[in-house]
């Protein structure tokens, strides 16, 4: 049996832009700690391959026209096939009926536990939230479906109290407006939380949104603060990670790195991969080839071929 494991930690509306003031990543405070173990800031162009370690751009848009959008960009993440060419369009915001017909099937979590290995959601959820869901206020995201589609159970707050979730903002400051009771906690905290999960499961997959909605709003400083925490939180995650342990960063979609437009751009997102199986994603291009390469790498020593290869 394959010993790999990975944390899939995906960062919302983050590219790899041009330097200017319209970018916060040009800045070096903004990211520092991550900026000292890549030895290149983020930003268009940005390609390190050494030993367990990867950084390059991939392409987010598919080779569908118009702006690259989360539902079809994370679908493709997570199944490995072209969501955005598979709607004709990029779509926007949360799953719908059809995306389900590629999450299904073709979903990360699922095929992983076709192989005979482990998955889990390391995002925390509430009560709340599900209510909503009943009501109609919110729709399914598609990480949402990934896991409802495999038959797993979310984390909720008894399992975050344990240390063993983490809320999508990283310190869980939004989470008492969601109706969690807890007290904020440290970006190095919730790294080692989520480090932690990651040497217990074949994958474990944590969502980040904190950079699109910066991205989104346009304020220099907040994008500055909020990338500030994602570098302290991924830092510490890269510290905590176990031996057989491999980190993958990739996002959807750029926006934040370019905050003179509230609209999502057309540059190449990171994909940033830390550990034993880095030197693996290294023929990866664009979104579709993320999944692909995880299941081949879980795949070593089983008979079962999983569906996206």
């Amino acid at each position: 049996m394959d010993k790999s494991r990975f944390i899939l930690l995906f960062l919302d509306g983050l590219g790899l832009g041009t330097a200017g003031p319209h970018n916060p990543l040009s800045n070096p405070a903004t990211m520092p700690l991550v900026q000292a173990l890549c030895e290149v800031p983020w930003l268009a162009g940005a390609h390190v391959h050494r030993p367990n370690f990867l950084l390059k751009p991939i392409d987010a848009t598919l080779g569908v026209p118009g702006l690259p959008q989360s539902a079809t960009g994370q679908t493709t993440i997570y199944t490995g096939h072209n969501a955005a060419k598979f709607r004709g369009q990029h779509q926007t915001g949360f799953a719908n009926g059809s995306l389900r017909q590629l999450i299904e099937p073709y979903g990360l979590f699922k095929q992983v536990l076709t192989l005979g290995g482990t998955a889990t959601l390391a995002n925390l959820y509430s009560p709340a939230y599900f209510e909503a869901i009943a009501q109609r206020r919110w729709r399914y995201s598609v990480c949402t479906l990934l896991n409802m589609t495999a038959g797993l159970p979310f984390r909720m707050q008894y399992e975050y109290e344990q240390g063993e979730a983490v809320f999508w903002d990283i310190t869980g400051e939004i989470a008492r407006s969601r109706g969690i009771a807890t007290p904020p906690i440290t970006p190095e905290l919730a790294g080692k939380s989520l480090a932690s999960l990651g040497s217990s499961h074949s994958v474990t997959l944590f969502e980040c949104y904190l950079s699109d909605y910066a991205g989104h709003a346009q304020v220099y400083e907040r994008a500055v603060a909020v990338l500030q925490r994602i570098d302290r939180f991924l830092t510490a995650v890269i510290e905590s990670l176990g031996p057989d342990t491999t980190l993958i960063v990739v996002s959807d979609h750029g926006n934040v790195e370019n905050l003179s437009t509230k609209r999502h751009t057309l540059n190449p997102v990171p994909l940033w991969v830390v550990g034993p199986a880095a030197a693996k994603f290294s023929a990866v291009q664009d979104l579709t080839g993320i999944t692909p390469t995880i299941l081949a790498q879980l795949s070593n020593g089983y008979k079962v071929t999983p569906k996206s290869l």
